[in-house]
């Protein structure tokens, strides 16, 4: 459990931050999600990245046990399957796949997942 709190203090803040952004900006990041859909070779460092932090995530803390440190482990995973999916699916595909990110309620809904993770990692990292 300590890997998993040390993970929760760091991705937390972030995910936090990062779901906050999307609420408030929704928008701007529309515009980001534009540039990706026309240039989807631009998200190679974001692919490599989500891979290797899935990756060190997974090798820290892996337990499958019901409680809230359950979210570290699927935050590790999903991070991997994300860039494994986004370095294997033909560029086509994935161009189709960024474009969900130009949709706003897909963005909204995101931005809301990403916040509530975010608030439940940070509260047990840090106030629990």
């Amino acid at each position: 459990m300590e890997n998993a709190l040390k993970i929760a203090e760091i991705a937390g803040p972030v995910m936090l931050l990062m779901g906050l952004s999307i609420l408030l900006h929704a928008k701007a990041w529309q515009r980001l999600f534009d540039k990706w859909v026309k240039d989807h070779l631009s998200l190679f460092p974001m692919m490599l990245l989500s891979t290797l932090l899935g990756l060190m995530v997974i090798s820290m803390y892996n337990v499958w046990e019901f409680n809230v440190w359950l979210l570290v482990t699927l935050l590790g995973w999903g991070m991997f399957v994300k860039g494994v999916v986004f370095f294997l699916i033909p560029g086509s595909a994935l161009k189709g796949v960024v474009g969900f990110g130009k949709n706003l309620g897909a963005l909204y809904f995101g931005g809301l997942v990403h916040t509530v993770v975010g608030a439940v990692l940070g509260y047990y990292a840090y106030f629990a």
